[in-house]
């Protein structure tokens, strides 16, 4: 999919409120919520380098999206060494990197801030682990927002596996089909459309079948302009007690893991 103009951005938004308005958003967090990504090129690089290696484009590309797990068996297998001390070396490195340096995408906390002051019930699904995504979005001001986050490490299965976003959709009270996924990667893209999700990508990686429409940011003018006529599409109540439940400030009591950073 290209990233398109403005106005056929705007006639593929406006295509998903007139098909079925979703009634619930769940966002990806790393490149999509928070700015991480310079932080995991930073971590992946110094990995890369303690063992001579470069972290080029091809690299970042297998990297990218992947759980901290996953990362370690694709680093094994670039360079050799224990996959699992490679996830433990990388995570360690995130972990400081996002604590010192991560700050929230463009548009995030006014989009975020936007849909909740809307009433749309909202979740956070990760490939990263807890203790990560707790500390993103603490540091990003996105956790009172976002009390409801499924991690890496709360499902068996993650990304590509649709398996966190069902636990997300599962947690609001809203079937998978009636909300939406917000992504930046294709990893996360095609476990969204596993879930039976409607799909918005976000920046250059998200294009192709998994994806219902794109925009190159949070703050495209073509995504506010959607929004305006989405908030409208769902002004009746919501389809789900549960969502009806957290909307009325029950969401600590639904959610597992409220965020403690």
């Amino acid at each position: 999919m290209s990233e398109g103009t403005p106005m056929s951005r705007k006639a593929d938004l406006a295509a998903l409120v007139r098909s079925a308005p979703p009634v619930a958003v769940v966002f990806d967090c790393d490149g999509t919520l928070m700015d991480t990504e310079p932080c995991a090129d930073a971590a992946r690089g110094a990995v890369f380098a303690r063992r001579g290696r470069v972290y080029d484009d091809a690299a970042r590309e297998a990297l990218i999206g992947l759980s901290l797990p996953q990362g370690g068996e694709v680093m094994s297998q670039l360079f050799g060494g224990n996959a699992a001390e490679l996830a433990d070396e990388l995570g360690a490195a995130l972990l400081a990197a996002v604590a010192a340096g991560a700050r929230p995408m463009p548009g995030a906390a006014d989009l975020v801030t936007l849909l909740c002051g809307a009433g749309v019930p909202l979740a956070v699904a990760s490939n990263g682990p807890r203790v990560l995504l707790d500390k993103s979005l603490a540091r990003g001001g996105l956790s009172r927002w976002l009390p409801v986050t499924v991690s890496g490490d709360d499902v068996v299965f993650p990304k590509p596996h649709p398996d966190c976003y069902l636990a997300a959709c599962s947690a609001l009270g809203v079937e998978p089909g009636r909300a939406l996924a917000v992504e930046d990667s294709p990893v996360g893209a095609r476990a969204a459309h596993a879930a039976g999700m409607t799909v918005l990508g976000v920046g250059a990686l998200t294009r192709g079948p998994y994806v219902h429409a794109h925009v190159p940011a949070l703050d495209d003018a073509a995504l506010g302009h959607w929004l305006a006529g989405w908030r409208s599409a769902v002004a009746g109540p919501l389809q789900s007690p549960r969502a009806d439940h957290l909307l009325r400030g029950g969401a600590e009591e639904l959610s597992p893991h409220a965020p403690t950073v």
